[in-house]
């Protein structure tokens, strides 16, 4: 069967994506199995890929990492990119060593749009919306007066509006570049002056002053995550999980044990943003810390984007946040497509505050001649003078607010998926890795046999993950397994005995001199007849399944 080949230079809506997944798990049965983890508000499936050698064992019983894109409803690329990342690993299958290594040896869990239905509306329409497309927490804003954005020109984008008002305008324009609206200070007496909206119709329009209508889809997909929500966050839901699209994610992250790593690619700043969420990084377990900061850092590496704690309130109940905090998985919300750094435009995330007329008038100078240079223009629509049918003339103009503000241009988007894809290939590869180094037989008297074996965990992390994973026992000891014929009788120890847990090579990076305790020595004493076959099983939930058979000699 022929292979197929998709195109990284456009941003597919729901029918092309499950065209291209149905595509590539015909093409690789081998490799790539499709289901569906659930349906949406709407009732679209949401579509999932499990990757793996299944000729290596089942994807159940190797380390896991689980991505996924679209959450929010217009940060497509992270869409395209979780699509480009399942392209790669089976294009390169059998010819990059580390792709080979990386599917014989962990399972790829990929999610590539958990929210179709706020996609669709944002990839059809000119309309931009945060998440679901299910109206909260209103059942209905039309009748409510107001501005409500609509493309009143026809161009195919909302966009803003310039209206002059020399009295109360908040905004001029600035003296090097038209394009460009600065905020009026507080001496500035000659205008002109304008105040800004976003392009739209008012309904019971009376003159001024009018009020903004709220968007009648206000909800957050990653704020309904079940870890420190309230009723007063932001776009938060009626309660936990209450939305489709997240009790989708949440119900297949509970029943697929061996994920051990987690990344949520969103758009857009090009940052990885990471615990802690809802405390300060000081009350975090400083190792646990550490161990972001490192993984992260090898994401620089990369991308360029830089680690960001997410510390804050309004970023509570977020699916990074409940993963860490009630599954013990450590992950990342990268924050793909960095327009500001395309302009050479360096952002201080330690250290955020708001802006001086000056800095923003810079900031946008810096990110115009980005657009004329890399874009040919095109990123900025130029203002023009329109007749409003409620204002009177007006002009409109702005940023692209989907194409190159959000997500990059199309023929930029390719660039963003690779770079992120090689850094998630490497996420993968720090799993836990449990392996039987060595399973020795002593033969201590007629028909007594010392079975003698050692466990390890040869990967970075540790098979507990993290310090959090330990403390609120979120996955359970490492467990040896003898599987004894009938004629065997065992005398000492037990059959399925408890490890603990394996640590990995980060945790001797710790402190020199002090390797990691990734290994451990378990002793058995059987008796039966000689040349008997005895199975050994190490089963860790995050550090997979290593078996062997030994013979009684």
């Amino acid at each position: 069967m022929s292979k197929p080949k998709l195109r990284y230079d456009t941003y597919y809506q729901y029918d092309e994506l499950t065209k291209a997944l149905q595509d590539l798990a015909a093409a690789y049965p081998e490799l790539c199995q499709l289901g569906s983890i659930g349906q949406s508000w709407e009732g679209r499936e949401v579509w999932y890929v499990t990757l793996t050698n299944q000729a290596t064992g089942p994807h159940s019983e190797k380390p896991a990492i689980y991505i996924d894109g679209n959450t929010h409803a217009g940060e497509v690329t992270g869409s395209m990119t979780a699509l480009y990342t399942i392209d790669y690993l089976l294009r390169n299958y059998g010819h990059d060593p580390e792709v080979t290594w990386l599917l014989d040896t962990r399972t790829f869990y990929v999610v590539p749009r958990v929210n179709p239905d706020g996609a669709e509306l944002y990839l059809t329409t000119p309309y931009m919306l945060r998440s679901s497309v299910r109206p909260w927490p209103y059942d209905d804003v039309s009748d409510m007066p107001g501005l409500y954005p609509e493309d009143i020109d026809g161009d195919g984008y909302i966009l803003q509006m310039r209206v002059r008002d020399d009295l109360k305008g908040e905004w001029k324009v600035s003296s090097r570049d038209p394009r460009i609206m600065v905020p009026r200070l507080m001496d500035d007496r000659s205008g002109p002056f304008y105040r800004l909206y976003t392009e739209g119709l008012i309904h019971d329009y009376e003159g001024e002053p009018f009020t903004v209508r709220p968007t009648p889809w206000g909800l957050d997909l990653n704020r309904n995550f079940p870890s420190q929500w309230h009723p007063k966050i932001r776009g938060g839901g009626d309660y936990p999980a209450s939305e489709p699209e997240v009790k989708n994610v949440v119900d297949f992250i509970l029943a697929h044990k061996n994920i051990g790593a987690l990344e949520a690619l969103h758009t857009s700043g090009g940052i990885f943003f990471r615990s802690p969420y809802t405390y300060p990084e000081s009350q975090m377990d400083q190792e646990d810390l550490q161990l972001l900061r490192t993984i992260a850092r090898r994401g620089t590496d990369f991308t360029g984007y830089p680690d960001v704690p997410s510390t804050g309130g309004t970023y509570a109940a977020t699916i990074v946040d409940w993963a860490y905090e009630n599954c013990g998985i450590p992950g990342f919300t990268p924050e793909l497509w960095d327009m500001a750094g395309r302009a050479g435009v360096k952002v201080d995330w330690q250290n955020r505050r708001p802006r001086t007329p000056a800095e923003i008038e810079e900031r946008e100078f810096k990110l115009l001649q980005w657009n004329d240079r890399e874009l040919a223009g095109e990123g900025f629509f130029r203002w023009r003078k329109f007749q409003h049918p409620q204002l009177g003339e007006v002009e409109i103009g702005g940023w692209n607010p989907k194409f190159v503000r959000q997500n990059p241009p199309p023929k930029l988007l390719e660039q963003e998926c690779y770079k992120m894809c090689r850094f998630l290939l490497k996420h993968a590869a720090a799993l836990p890795q449990v392996a039987i180094e060595e399973a020795r037989v002593e033969k201590q008297a007629d028909g007594m046999y010392k079975i003698s074996v050692l466990a390890a965990n040869h990967g970075f992390l540790p098979t507990y993950l993290c310090n959090k994973g330990r403390e609120i026992k979120a996955m359970r000891e490492d467990r040896l397994i003898l599987e004894l014929p009938a004629e065997i009788k065992l005398v000492y120890g037990r059959e399925a005995t408890e490890i603990g847990w394996l640590q990995g090579f980060w945790n001797g990076q710790r402190a020199h001199g002090r390797p990691a305790q990734s290994a451990k020595r378990i002793d058995f004493m059987v008796q039966g007849p000689a040349d008997s076959q005895i199975g050994v099983k190490l089963v860790s939930e995050k550090g997979g399944v290593a078996s062997t058979t030994i013979s009684l000699t």
